[in-house]
């Protein structure tokens, strides 16, 4: 689904669970007959589609434009089922409840290509019979967008234009079709580039800026938008450069070609490598691309056919037949960076000081969570420390920080276990801080399930292991950096 990073800020900034959710048609698709009455004709070309187990219902009426029914049926209502929850979780704020009913009606006498207003979608369908194979189905994300973003409620501060429509892009261009590249831009076009000319190349600017300063860009700034308090100086808070640098920054980029995906689909040039000051630096590789050389799965002296190398790529591909994969060495104090990819409604995690003293590698290693945030039914959520620490509430979107990129993108973690202090990122966004061992901790220990675990966080040195029972998940780049007190 996305390019470099989702992730979308999933992206990202995905926040929640979405249950499966179910396609139901009120009539068969099919050719009226000729004493079919007006509500029986218009009933045969009406799609109810409902999502989150029927907490949201979108509902694409065709009865203006005929020829696209099946299409809406079989094509674009899937879409519309899994990405309206999905816009909905991409762009929460405090005190807000998006529309659960939108409905969307495609005819031939509508002008223009599409417009949203309230929890109304309008398409022309003669542009739309036009682009079947095209932008057809991405148009109406667009206006999926419209209709979660409800930026009229806020009575105080600033709409721009370039922002109201250029988020809604940034979402169907970089994060819903990336691989179709309709909002990069060239080299040869960069002179001409403005941030704030809207859609597409607005679009552009906002992924360029999540890219370079983090994934919760997208959730903030719609937060502060919808809420009234959107002013230009969110930019120099949000990433410590005014608008007008970050302007003058990204149109560099642009003019020394940087190819400006997404985060998170895309391969980085120098995967599984180090880089000079990275060997200079200590850091060393755990996955080397081609083999599980360096790994064993817990209590085995060999890999779990479950656990495969494919193309540069460390994948629990089959959970049933995997378990826990652990290093062979054993590590006290480390910084520890990878990448991963998680499947759709995926849970894995990341431990460490794990042993062989406990009946599992979770009876001895604290847990780096990784999971789906959208559709994963685990409380705790990616990047937490499973069961015992949380990143703060966002004041701007009422939720904890979330600043992953949805299933099938690729998300960077940052782990830090340190004797002054561990920390962890995604993203390049730092969740939360804690101290192994302080008294808090215990605390927290003891309040939680692992009371009753007498070997949990008790070992000061110990195997890093990727959970492997829980999912389809993917890592690369994993790096760590031994230090020495």
């Amino acid at each position: 689904m996305i390019t470099r990073f989702r992730t979308l800020m999933s992206p990202s900034w995905f926040l929640w669970i979405a249950a499966a959710a179910m396609i139901t048609s009120q009539a068969g698709v099919h050719a009226a007959t000729p004493d079919a009455t007006t509500e029986e004709v218009a009933a045969e070309h009406l799609v109810e589609v409902t999502a989150e187990g029927g907490k949201y219902r979108i509902s694409i009426d065709t009865s203006g434009s005929p020829e696209l029914s099946t299409w809406a049926k079989q094509e674009l209502a899937p879409v519309l089922q899994e990405w309206y929850p999905t816009i909905v979780h991409m762009l929460p704020s405090k005190d807000y409840d998006p529309p659960q009913e939108v409905e969307i009606k495609i005819s031939d006498d509508i002008e223009g290509v599409a417009y949203a207003f309230g929890n109304q979608v309008r398409g022309n369908g003669n542009w739309y019979k036009r682009n079947l194979e095209g932008e057809a189905k991405g148009s109406l994300v667009h206006e999926l967008v419209h209709v979660v973003q409800q930026y009229g409620r806020g009575r105080r501060g600033s709409k721009p234009g370039w922002l109201v429509e250029g988020i809604p892009d940034y979402i169907r261009w970089f994060l819903y079709e990336p691989e179709s590249g309709g909002a990069l831009i060239t080299a040869d076009r960069a002179d001409r580039a403005r941030h704030d000319a809207s859609y597409r190349t607005s679009a552009n600017f906002i992924n360029w800026v999540c890219n370079s300063y983090g994934q919760s860009l997208v959730p903030k700034l719609n937060a502060r938008i919808r809420n009234g308090e959107y002013t230009v100086e969110f930019w120099e808070e949000y990433t410590g450069k005014p608008l007008d640098e970050l302007a003058a920054a990204w149109k560099e980029s642009l003019q020394a070609g940087a190819d400006e995906q997404p985060a998170g689909t895309d391969a980085p040039e120098n995967v599984n490598q180090l880089t000079d000051e990275e060997k200079s630096e200590g850091w060393k590789l755990l996955f080397n691309g081609a083999d599980t050389e360096g790994w064993h799965s817990f209590k085995r002296d060999e890999v779990m056919p479950g656990w495969q190398v494919k193309d540069g790529k460390l994948v629990c591909a089959d959970p049933r037949n995997a378990g826990d994969l652990c290093t062979d060495d054993s590590y006290e104090w480390f910084e520890l960076k990878l990448e991963y990819n998680i499947s759709q409604g995926g849970n894995s995690g990341i431990m460490f000081h794990v042993t062989n003293e406990g009946g599992a590698a979770w009876a001895t290693g604290p847990e780096f969570q990784l999971e789906d945030n959208m559709e994963a039914h685990d409380p705790t959520r990616c990047g937490w420390l499973y069961a015992l620490y949380q990143p703060p509430t966002d004041p701007d979107t009422d939720h904890p920080i979330d600043s992953t990129l949805p299933a099938g993108q690729w998300n960077q973690v940052r782990l830090l276990i340190a004797p002054d202090g561990c920390v962890h990122e995604i993203n390049g966004v730092k969740y939360l801080e804690y101290q192994l061992g302080s008294d808090e901790f215990k605390e927290r220990v003891a309040a939680s399930k692992f009371a009753s675990m007498p070997l949990f966080a008790k070992p000061a040195k110990g195997m890093v292991a990727l959970q492997g029972d829980h999912g389809v998940v993917s890592f690369r780049n994993v790096k760590i950096r031994p230090i020495t007190e």
